[in-house]
């Protein structure tokens, strides 16, 4: 009988893992990206094992506005970013690659020089 109850905890236990979502994985992350910059930006773009995502943007973000983004990731909450933005010539130019923790990132602030989150 015992082993049947130990059997069984240890299954609800395993299940109950499998269910729980790990704090050290993002998974379908919701932000908002704040334009603190004179720039009107372009482009969001995140890096994992060497390589960089598309445009995770569809749309431009001018100057102080503000913006919810949508962000799918199945990974470490550790994630490296860049942004980009227009310049006068209408080509786009890519800042400095940031790395943050999207799991605590509630907005993302870019000021043209630099991108912090809280």
């Amino acid at each position: 009988m015992r082993g049947i109850i130990l059997t069984s905890v240890l299954a609800v236990a395993m299940t109950a893992t499998a269910i729980v979502p790990s704090a050290a994985f993002a998974a379908g992350m919701n932000f908002k990206i704040q334009n603190d910059s004179d720039y009107i930006i372009d482009g969001f773009h995140t890096g994992e094992g060497g390589e960089w995502s598309a445009n995770w943007m569809d749309f431009k973000l001018n100057a102080g506005e503000t913006a919810d983004m949508a962000f799918n990731h199945d990974g470490a909450c550790d994630i490296s970013f860049y942004v980009t933005w227009e310049a006068e010539d209408g080509s786009s130019v890519k800042g400095d690659e940031t790395t943050i923790n999207i799991c605590e990132a509630n907005t993302i602030y870019f000021d043209g020089v630099n991108a912090t989150y809280d």
